[in-house]
């Protein structure tokens, strides 16, 4: 009996070291501890990887990624968004900070954050067509509740700043969790897009992603700016239907969550996104990994 001591201590030290390296492969962030992303920390990048048909312990095909530069006094400096399959860049910015407005945009002042004291977004000035200098311009308004948690946007054009064209709501439930969303078009009213999540009622993890099913073309800056309280619990299923004149359902996106990885103090270190693509998430559906900056 006192033979297998030895080879049953050994066993155990293999396995120990052998989750610590799994660990420190996940988890990217400033600390020398694997098991301990750091204090007051934030996500400043996101990897996605297809591990669709890979053999047990095959790290998968590398998609993409998109990562914010942060410097000590909490500004992102830069943010760049990379296609693996291509190893190219697909954008890189560098906002530019001017008093209580954040330029975000390669055409001249034309995409903007505006902030309040504490930093959270209160309006961005934006394109139609982002991809377009001499596309029509716009104004959105966020609206935060006591708690902290964004509630509604409401869209106008500049040609028009009187009249809103387009107005989201956000329904939060539970402890602070975002379970319904809906996008309509105004002043009619006929939907543009609603959705639907649920979360894990166990995992609570440290500021993880911001979840907002209607921001389809920003959705790179979402993760990197303050936008108010973010969801209590870890998502677990996200539906978003989008629609035709007359609220006629044009097509439905759905996406699972699941493997959750979860380091000691409780930031996410990666998640198997299951399903589509979420537009509203800056990843392709797969397994996404994330670094954290930390204060």
């Amino acid at each position: 009996m006192n033979k297998l001591r030895p080879l049953l201590f050994a066993a155990i030290i293999i396995l120990f070291v052998s989750c610590e390296k799994e660990f420190s492969t996940e988890n990217s962030g400033n600390t020398d501890n694997e098991f301990i992303v750091g204090i007051d920390c934030r996500i400043s990048k996101i990897v996605y990887t297809d591990t669709a048909g890979t053999s047990m312990g095959s790290p998968g095909t590398g998609l993409g990624s998109v990562a914010a530069e942060i410097n000590n006094l909490d500004i992102v400096t830069k943010i760049t968004a990379f296609d693996s399959l291509s190893n190219t860049i697909e954008y890189i910015t560098d906002p530019v900070y001017t008093n209580d407005t954040v330029y975000f945009s390669p055409f001249n002042g034309d995409e903007y954050f505006v902030v309040d004291a504490n930093k959270r977004i209160t309006k961005m000035h934006g394109l139609i067509d982002p991809t377009d200098p001499f596309s029509l311009q716009f104004d959105v308004f966020f609206a935060y509740n006591t708690s902290g948690y964004l509630v509604n946007k409401t869209y106008f054009l500049t040609i028009t700043p009187t009249v809103p064209f387009y107005r989201v709501d956000y329904t939060y439930a539970g402890a602070g969790n975002l379970t319904r969303m809906t996008a309509v078009n105004l002043p009619g009213g006929d939907l543009q897009m609603d959705a639907d999540l649920t979360y894990y009622s166990l995992t609570v993890p440290k500021r993880f992603i911001y979840i907002f099913p209607d921001e389809v073309k920003y959705s790179p800056f979402t993760q990197f700016f303050n936008f108010g309280s973010r969801n209590f619990n870890a998502v677990k299923e996200m539906k978003v239907r989008n629609y035709d004149p007359g609220n006629v359902v044009r097509d439905s996106i759905v996406s699972t969550f699941s493997n959750y990885r979860m380091s000691n103090d409780t930031y996410i270190l990666s998640v198997q996104m299951g399903g589509d693509d979420q537009p509203s998430i800056p990843a392709l559906a797969g397994k996404l990994s994330f670094s954290y900056k930390c204060k």
